[in-house]
């Protein structure tokens, strides 16, 4: 029996749907011509139908199945405000965007993310039909999967998971564990179904930077540091996941006060605005507000450059500890988001579940506290920066 993800409001319409579903595959769909590949695939439709953070994480598969099968070609099935994270991704054919209203952040109505859902479908049907693929593999296991494309296009095997629906369209479709897990390792899960193995220790974390992006361009947007920098990410796209202004605001103040760097406070709402208007002390001219001034491969470069980034458990954590140190705090979150890094990460949290369960990645410091909205929190942080700056 299916377990499937939500409420009862939302399940009991998946077991609905999920039995005519069921019948249609069983029937008609599952008795389709199939043209697969297994031993040398020569196209792979991967879907992440999610958010930015999702987008950046799933890009680490594709080196994987590369080193696997060189000669295929990776087609990606995306939502539009992801576009920034793919658009020079080394390792994609084709990118084919559909705006899934589950996972549409947008200040508008329910019914006008339906509506989008359905335009961006529609406009991604030709697109998929054009071509025949060996593999669909769905990474979601929450919610904005994309199964409902499969009827459409020419597949041959399809993998992924039902806890949202139309699992019947799978060839094989999945759970996620009872206990913790982190989200790459359900990511290994599908890829064993085409005879790619791995560990966490094996994820080799990139982003392209796009080579317009230069220190040039940024210099027109905002005014950059005269000396030594760090750069703050005090947004999420969670609001529960978020730290009071007021929290950040004490954070600031002590390592200005502490520490002669600057701070490029980033971000896109007017947290950064309500933070700044909270630091009153003759320093604060060493922050540097960019929120909403410069893009995500701008904040890529500045972050190569950057001394740390702190950060909360967001997509900028993920990018910044591609190319700095990282210092983060998760509130609410833990172990299945904890971050695939190139350097050094000291992360702070507050999920029980989390303590003590092995993360194979050895560059990860992790450190529980119940509350991560104290003044012992704030200590720790402004040490950890200070072990950093003795060691520059």
């Amino acid at each position: 029996m299916r377990k499937y993800c939500g409420t009862p409001r939302e399940t009991i319409p998946f077991t609905v749907m999920d039995f005519f579903v069921d019948i249609y595959a069983k029937l008609f769909f599952k008795k389709r011509r199939r043209n697969t590949d297994i031993l040398s695939p020569k196209r792979i439709l991967i879907a992440s139908l999610g958010h930015l953070g999702d987008a950046l994480t799933v890009t680490y598969m594709f080196p994987l199945i590369k080193k696997r099968y060189p000669e295929v070609k990776i087609d990606l099935l995306a939502p539009k405000w992801c576009e920034a994270v793919n658009l020079h991704n080394p390792y994609l054919g084709r990118t084919i965007y559909i705006n899934h209203y589950q996972t549409n952040r947008r200040k508008i109505s329910r019914w006008e993310k339906i509506k989008d859902h359905f335009r961006t479908f529609r406009e991604a049907l030709p697109l998929l039909k054009q071509e025949s693929y060996d593999y669909y593999i769905d990474i979601r296991y929450s919610d904005a999967v994309a199964h409902f494309v499969l009827p459409f296009i020419k597949v041959g095997k399809a993998y992924g998971f039902a806890r949202r629906g139309l699992g019947g369209l799978l060839d094989k479709e999945f759970d996620v564990p009872v206990n913790e897990f982190h989200h790459f390792d359900m990511y290994f899960m599908l890829l064993h179904e085409i005879g790619i193995k791995g560990t966490l220790a094996d994820v080799e974390p990139y982003f392209p930077v796009s080579p317009g992006t230069t220190i040039e361009k940024i210099k027109q947007k905002i005014t950059l540091p005269k000396g030594s920098y760090l750069m703050v990410f005090p947004e999420s796209g969670g609001e529960h996941k978020q730290l009071s202004p007021a929290f950040w605001a004490s954070v600031l103040t002590e390592i200005l006060e502490k520490t002669g760097y600057y701070i490029l406070l980033c971000g896109q709402t007017g947290v950064s605005k309500q933070i700044w208007d909270l630091i009153n002390i003759p320093t604060f001219n060493r922050v540097i507000d960019t929120s909403g001034k410069i893009n995500i491969h701008e904040i890529a470069l500045l972050s190569q450059k950057a001394t740390f980034a702190l950060t909360l458990d967001s997509f900028p954590e993920h990018l910044c500890c591609i190319f700095c140190k990282t210092i983060s705090v998760y509130k609410g979150t833990g172990y299945p988001f904890f971050p695939l890094a190139n350097f050094p990460v000291y992360l702070i949290h507050n999920h029980q579940p989390s303590v003590g369960l092995p993360f194979g990645r050895d560059n990860v410091t992790l450190l529980y506290k119940e509350e991560v909205e104290t003044s012992e929190t704030k200590e720790l942080i402004v040490n950890r920066i200070n072990e950093i700056i003795i060691h520059e």
